[in-house]
């Protein structure tokens, strides 16, 4: 992550050489492909009127002061629009982008801000299916993990009966997908990825939680021959 802290100082500093004819500054962000990042302005653009944003995926060279937005909705977009003080930018392919938020009052007067944002690959996830849902106790049952991202993986899994306290297993270097443990549980257990690791990072809420019921055995009893 230190390379990438380098790459956006060094491009903040050659976005601020490019603005003109603004009250303008720049700051920068990480985010992750398929993240939906909310991005607010201070107390003094709020006060202004008119305030709108815009992304630019292709910025060398242009005069963002004055060129409109250039970003297509395929790699990032405005679920909810993108005017107000607060605005939220949903970011669907990795790369570099930069953000501009205009606030225009009636002196008339053009305050702009800059967000650099670096777009990372998406943090990997965990799917997990439980096969069959329902056994005896004493029977086996498949947990099921289907990741997304990157082998190999790392995750620990979390069992927890609701009775003893739960059960925490680290797995590391997975690399078949889908994955399949073997469970063997006393009573019934819901089991859940708390963390999945793999090159591009890590997800601490990757998953799903999936339960799996086991129900009780009948009790032995003593066979008793009937003389009538």
């Amino acid at each position: 992550m230190t390379a990438y802290k380098h790459i956006l100082r060094l491009l903040t500093v050659a976005l601020m050489l490019l603005l003109t004819g603004a009250s303008a500054s720049a700051q920068s962000v990480i985010v992750y492909a398929g993240q939906t990042f909310t991005f607010e302005v201070d107390v003094q653009f709020a006060a202004e009127e008119n305030i709108t944003y815009e992304i630019y995926d292709d910025f060398a060279g242009i005069n963002m002061a004055v060129v409109p937005g250039n970003c297509p909705v395929t790699s990032a977009f405005f679920p909810s629009g993108n005017t107000g003080s607060t605005v939220d930018i949903t970011w669907l392919v990795p790369g570099m982008y930069i953000v501009k938020v205009e606030a225009v009052n009636d002196c008339p007067t053009n305050n702009m801000k800059f967000w650099l944002v670096e777009v990372l690959p998406a943090l990997p996830t965990a799917s997990l299916v439980v096969n069959p849902d329902e056994i005896c106790r004493g029977d086996e049952a498949d947990l099921i993990i289907t990741f997304t991202g990157e082998a190999p993986w790392s995750f620990t899994l979390e069992a927890d009966d609701g009775v003893n306290p739960p059960v925490i297993t680290t797995y590391t270097s997975i690399t078949d997908n889908p994955f399949v443990i073997v469970i063997l549980p006393a009573r019934t257990t819901t089991y859940r990825v708390t963390e999945v690791t793999d090159a591009n990072g890590t997800n601490t809420n990757p998953s799903n939680s999936v339960t799996l019921t086991v129900k009780p055995r009948p009790g032995g009893s003593q066979i008793y021959q009937y003389d009538p």
